[in-house]
């Protein structure tokens, strides 16, 4: 039985899921690259080294990715988000304590295959149950939920690194995750999530019930894979170096790195809302057809082109003021991208087939943020320097503009998904 007013059911999940990406991909995904400088020094591995456990993570997140969808549709959606956030309060604990590479690249790729296991059935619970007017608007606040955890990461790594080690930033945040753990449960519990049997939920069918192969690869989710493969070939890299290359190649302090990252974390703290605002724009029909929402594809361009320039500056072996430019167009831009490819799809298809899509998606993001870990790593081995990391993400980012301006516009004529939500803007 719901024992919070229905109006307040949307506001609840929407905050209560961009926490829970804020903790699995903020803290279990992107805090990592920010301490990778120290824990080198500390443990004692070589950038090679890094760049093949940044991969294996991109490869766990394919295979839960792959995965998740059919784990939701046995145990459901809300018990499997709670158990991927308790098991990442469990790993970043582990890395507080890690004194062997081989064990801090196993909790890492843990930790990836957690958060991945959160997204999936994240789309499960929201598709259904958010109206499809403002969709775009409520994923990219939940796709934002990253952007609140770096802007954490920013915050907390120059007040603890200095005092008490790298070591401590890990342990704070597992105590922030448990934290966030135990609110999921209430909230849930609350909201009869958990306790409701999955086979009630009508709304929510799952991968393998419906969705076809030939509607899988349909072209406007061919160019969606794709864009979700760009995505993380430019993407993933750029994030997994940036501290690295500051600190190595362009001899900048920590310091000026830490606040990089919380310019990430500040701008995507809004963007993943404005360009969601975007996305669920309408435009005027005129006398051959309905009205076309063209606004998805104008964000996913925007989005790109953000991505692009935030690569070039990078490429471009930037000063101080330069690269917080840089750190402000990425903000811009990665992480809304990922949030406004899932909002398409659930404008676009019927919840299963939408699970099945976003699952193809995230392993494609998967895919292509492994082969650029791979490739960034030897090409730091091979040339000694990031630069040539940054040179292929301005070319992947051209591509992936090119592929955004040619995405199918999405029909209006009627709602995908009929669920009712408060609109966000009450």
């Amino acid at each position: 039985m719901d024992t919070l007013p229905r109006a307040s059911h949307p506001l609840t999940l929407t905050i209560l899921l961009s926490a829970v990406i804020a903790a699995t991909y903020g803290f279990g995904v992107y805090l990592f690259p920010v301490l990778l400088p120290e824990m080198k020094r500390t443990i004692g591995f070589d950038y090679a080294q890094a760049g093949f456990i940044t991969a294996a993570r991109q490869l766990a997140n394919v295979a839960v990715a792959l995965l998740s969808g059919f784990a939701a549709a046995r145990f459901g959606p809300a018990r499997i988000v709670l158990a991927a956030t308790l098991l990442s309060a469990a790993g970043l604990a582990c890395l507080a304590f890690a004194e062997r590479t081989w064990l801090m690249g196993g909790v890492l790729i843990a930790l990836n295959a957690c958060a991945a296991a959160t997204w999936v059935p994240m789309m499960v619970l929201i598709v259904p149950l958010i109206d499809e007017r403002h969709q775009a608007k409520a994923i990219g606040v939940i796709s934002s939920g990253t952007n609140y955890g770096v802007l954490l990461n920013g915050l907390m790594v120059p007040a603890l690194l200095a005092s008490w080690g790298w070591r401590s930033i890990w342990l704070v945040s597992a105590v922030l995750t448990v934290a966030l753990s135990a609110t999921i449960a209430i909230v849930f519990a609350r909201l009869g999530r958990l306790r409701q049997p999955v086979g009630t939920q009508r709304q929510t069918a799952l991968p393998g019930q419906h969705a076809t192969a030939r509607q899988i690869l349909a072209r406007r989710y061919l160019l969606v894979y794709a864009i979700a493969l760009l995505c993380g070939f430019a993407g993933v890299p750029f994030i997994t170096y940036f501290s690295a290359y500051a600190h190595d190649d362009l001899h900048l302090g920590l310091d000026v790195t830490a606040h990089a990252w919380a310019l990430v974390g500040l701008v995507g703290a809004v963007s993943g809302l404005a360009l969601g605002m975007i996305g669920d724009m309408r435009t005027v029909g005129d006398r051959a057809g309905p009205a076309q929402r063209d606004g998805l594809r104008t964000a996913l361009v925007s989005a790109g082109v953000l991505l692009l320039c935030a690569s070039l500056i990078a490429a471009s072996r930037p000063n101080s003021y330069a690269l917080a430019g840089a750190a402000i167009a990425f903000g811009f831009s990665f992480f809304p991208i990922f949030g406004l490819l899932h909002a398409y799809v659930g404008k676009t298809s019927a919840p299963a087939l939408a699970a099945v899509v976003c699952g193809i998606c995230e392993a494609s993001f998967g895919v292509g943020g492994a082969a650029g870990n791979v490739l960034g790593g030897l090409c730091k081995a091979a040339s000694g320097s990031f630069a040539p990391v940054y040179w292929l993400a301005t070319a992947a980012s051209i591509v992936l503009v090119g592929l955004a301006v040619l995405i199918p516009g999405v029909r209006s004529a009627s709602a995908v998904c009929p669920g009712r939500l408060v609109d966000l803007r009450r």
